[in-house]
């Protein structure tokens, strides 16, 4: 082998060994995996909701089941990856339990029901949805002492306000729908809340002064700045243009995620 070639060689091996150690891949999908499904759990309550209304806006009965396999996917992942985690185990059977009557209530929605149904298995997800959320929760937060994140706090931050943009998505719905719960309001405040408060964490963080993050994070207060706004006309209801304003702060919170866990690595 001449001089030229092993160099070639080695230069090949370093940046290869380079990049598997700055992008962290396996823990990089696992955190953003588990941060989409909190946001992807809030979205099926803001599709059933969309279904029982018979908006029809891309095919909520569609979105519906994909979501439930997205969810599903992600505790089979965990289950195979994880096994011999006792906490994460523990989380995973605590999830199963709260999943499982929530799935069979979500599922009602791709039958034909009459009103008062609909409202009834509305109520008991609306109710019951938070137990599996707070399940993901936690296995986010185990994850994150797992890898030692240095970062957790802006982390936190970025996927709060994805999962934020779909609970304020998923409560208008459900105030569109005009169904009878009386902690709807609350829930959008808080959503509001910490929205506004992760946003606040981001701006005061080094990763602001660079121009993609700070555009990132600009457009999800920018669009903050309309749920509460669009949330105060009662008459005229828009949720196919607040569902694209959701998903877009989820993609501009999902690219922000990723620039935190990018520069953690390194």
């Amino acid at each position: 082998m001449n001089l030229y070639k092993g160099v070639r060689i080695f230069i090949v091996i370093f940046i290869s060994i380079t990049y598997l150690q700055a992008s962290n891949p396996k823990q990089v999908k696992e955190i953003l995996d588990v941060g989409s499904q909190m946001s992807n759990i809030r979205n099926m309550l803001e599709t059933y909701a969309l279904i029982a209304t018979h908006v029809q806006f891309q095919d909520p009965k569609k979105r519906l089941k994909s979501s439930i396999k997205e969810y599903e996917n992600l505790l089979n992942y965990l289950e195979q990856n994880f096994g011999n985690d006792k906490d994460i185990k523990k989380t995973l059977e605590a999830s199963h339990k709260a999943w499982e009557p929530v799935k069979r209530s979500l599922l009602t929605a791709l039958k034909n029901n009459d009103k008062k149904r609909m409202m009834d298995e509305g109520l008991f997800i609306h109710s019951n949805i938070r137990t599996v959320i707070k399940e993901l929760e936690s296995i986010k937060g185990i994850l994150l002492k797992k890898y030692n994140i240095k970062n957790e706090e802006l982390l936190n931050a970025s996927i709060e306000i994805q999962a934020s943009s779909q609970r304020l998505s998923a409560h208008y719905a459900m105030k569109m729908w005009g169904l009878p719960d009386k902690t709807i309001d609350d829930h959008w405040n808080r959503g509001v809340e910490i929205y506004t408060k992760s946003i606040k964490i981001l701006k005061a963080s080094p990763f602001y002064k660079d121009a993609k993050f700070k555009k990132l994070l600009d457009d999800t207060e920018t669009q903050l700045n309309y749920f509460k706004t669009i949330i105060k006309f009662n008459k005229k209801f828009v949720p196919a243009l607040v569902h694209k304003k959701a998903q877009r702060v989820y993609g501009d919170g999902q690219e922000i995620t990723k620039m935190i866990l990018k520069r953690e690595s390194k």
